[in-house]
């Protein structure tokens, strides 16, 4: 199995009495990591720029941060480029007609419709890194801010 065990979630770890505070990978990257900034990066096109403008406005505060950058870039890229081909597959149509040399004609799957395929696996793989799905939400949360009310039985 790459990467080892998955690791234990910081409330399992409290729940078990475990938990120690130097190695709750949470709380250290919501101190060391800054958040997103709304603007979006040179070179997108006007649907890539609307695409990131929309996920850093809605998504939870907190949940992208600045290493995010690349994967959110690569995700409103792809997106714009699914509205594309999604426009052309609608206006063509999903098959082609393709004459062969002894005259006679086969449908074939639009290439477009090939390559809307691929770009929806790619933009399933960002949205599933970037916590854009019910699934991954469960397993991406926000940093949490670090005025947090202190339990006072936290320490027994």
């Amino acid at each position: 199995m790459p990467g080892g065990r998955p690791r234990k979630p910081d409330s399992v770890k409290a729940a078990q009495g475990t938990l120690q505070p130097c190695r709750s990978l949470e709380k250290l990257a919501a101190t060391t990591t800054p958040e997103l900034a709304p603007t979006p990066p040179v070179g997108l096109t006007k649907e890539a720029r609307a695409a990131w403008k929309i996920a850093v406005e809605y998504a939870p505060k907190g949940l992208l941060v600045a290493t995010d950058f690349t994967v959110l870039e690569r995700w409103a890229r792809n997106y714009a480029l699914y509205r594309k081909l999604a426009k052309a597959v609608d206006h063509d149509g999903t098959t082609i007609t393709v004459l062969k040399a002894d005259g006679s004609t086969e449908l074939k799957l639009h290439p477009n419709v090939k390559s809307l395929v691929a770009v929806q696996g790619v933009l399933a793989a960002c949205e599933r890194e970037l916590g854009f799905t019910p699934a991954s939400r469960a397993r991406v949360r926000p940093a949490q801010a670090e005025e947090e009310e202190k339990d006072d039985f936290e320490d027994f």
